[in-house]
């Protein structure tokens, strides 16, 4: 008796819903983590001008508020190549047909669409008067945000490389 422990049957390739999966979480981490930076910086503020509060909380707040930054901007980073590998890790693991490509690049188009809007409305976001001090801070965020586009054109064409060109063996 064999028994499998990884079994392809029945599963399909949908490298539309795995890209889009992607752009969606990285545009709400990057919306959160600008608008979180700017309310801890009121919160902070806040906190330094109130002369009921002790010097060591001040002093917390400071340190805390000094490190966000790059805590957050790391994070994002690295929850954007953990999503990648993740997606192409299940893109290998998805048995399709290359019947489904065809559809599959239309449904891609619409993902590249959708991954250009929801770029433009980041900069709509990182260029406002308000929040463009807090979007300069955020390095990476700001770049994968700006070139999301670019991004996810290029990973659609790797996963439907992978999903559907790939070694099928016996």
């Amino acid at each position: 008796m064999k028994i499998k422990v990884f079994s392809r049957n029945g599963k399909k390739g949908n490298a539309a819903l795995e890209t889009i999966t992607i752009l969606l979480v990285m545009f709400v981490l990057a919306i959160s983590g600008l608008y979180g930076y700017k309310l801890f910086d009121d919160l902070n503020t806040g906190i330094q001008t109130d002369d009921d509060v002790g010097v060591t909380a001040k002093e917390t707040s400071s340190n805390l508020f000094s490190v966000y930054p790059s805590l957050i901007d790391n994070l994002f980073l690295f929850a954007f190549t953990l999503l990648v590998i993740f997606v192409l890790v299940s893109s290998f693991m998805i048995d399709s047909r290359p019947v489904f490509f065809i559809v599959t690049s239309l449904l891609l188009v619409s993902v590249f669409l959708a991954s250009m809007f929801l770029g433009n409305a980041y900069e709509d976001f990182a260029d406002d008067a308000e929040l463009s001090s807090y979007a300069n801070n955020l390095p990476y965020i700001h770049w994968v945000m700006s070139h999301i586009l670019e991004l996810i054109i290029s990973l659609g064409f790797v996963i439907g490389i992978i999903v559907f060109i790939k070694f099928k063996g016996i």
